[in-house]
């Protein structure tokens, strides 16, 4: 159903509570945004105190309730922690958003085992653990919904930026891990979706020499970069009544690339 709040705006997930992990960046910031003004409550989960604290602002000058978590998303226990205070807040969880994770860029026969597994640890492991958390308190609520940020390195191994063996591999995981759990889960009426962004548009490609950017644009047929925004709408449209029938879904959203 599509509430209006008293500014005149439709709010279709309204009274919906969610969880977004890595809320404290910038685009965890944005999908969280995007999430209070389709109406929802929503509870941010990261390590990075001031991104927190910029998220409990913005979500509560929408008008909307926020929970500041900071937690090592790597802890299963401290995982554990944090989604019972959420469960203890607001009875249950409605939407998880599993935002968190981090590249980094290192030919595969330097990689170091170190290395390796904090690629796995940031980019999987956080996924597993948060949703193992949360699951509990998602079973038996109406339109439940799991939807996580892979990376379209999943899907082509990384031709937007070589040498991201290790961060390609985790976010395959992820991959495997949302069509395993989608089968896992269907039947209870949760859905488990994934989105594989490519290139965006975020600060750090501020860094881009302009030689950088135009090798990066020439593989991507539409020749500009992902617009954040663009993906927390995305994300908004897994999460919506409208989107029932989508489960196990790995959604490109990558100006062509993947083609």
């Amino acid at each position: 159903m599509t509430h209006i709040d008293e500014r005149g705006s439709t709010m279709r997930l309204a009274g919906k509570k969610a969880v977004v992990t890595g809320a404290g960046g910038a685009l965890g910031q944005v999908i969280s945004r995007a999430l209070a003004q389709e109406g929802c409550d929503v509870a941010g989960v990261d390590l990075a105190q001031e991104g927190l604290t910029r998220f409990g602002k913005t979500v509560r000058e929408l008008g909307r309730e926020a929970l500041e978590l900071d937690t090592d998303l790597t802890d299963f226990d401290d995982v554990q922690r944090a989604a019972g205070q959420v469960r203890d807040a607001w009875g249950g969880i409605d939407i998880l958003v599993n935002g968190a994770g981090g590249g980094m860029v290192r030919p595969f026969a330097e990689m170091t085992p170190q290395e390796w597994q904090r690629m796995v640890d940031n980019n999987l492991t956080t996924v597993f653990n948060m949703t193992r958390a949360a699951l509990p308190a998602m079973r038996g609520r109406d339109g439940a919904r799991i939807v996580s940020i892979a990376s379209i390195a999943a899907l082509r191994g990384g031709r937007l930026v070589r040498n991201a063996t290790g961060y390609a591999a985790a976010k395959a995981g992820v991959v495997g891990l949302t069509k395993a759990l989608a089968i896992e889960l269907a039947e209870e009426g949760i859905t488990v979706n994934c989105v594989a962004p490519g290139a965006q548009h975020t600060p750090g490609r501020a860094r881009d020499t302009p030689e950088v950017r135009e090798a990066l644009l020439a593989q991507i047929p539409t020749r500009t970069l992902g617009r954040p925004e663009d993906l927390a709408e995305t994300i908004v449209f897994l999460c919506l009544p409208s989107a029932a029938y989508l489960t196990g879904v790995i959604l490109p959203q990558d100006g062509g690339h993947s083609i």
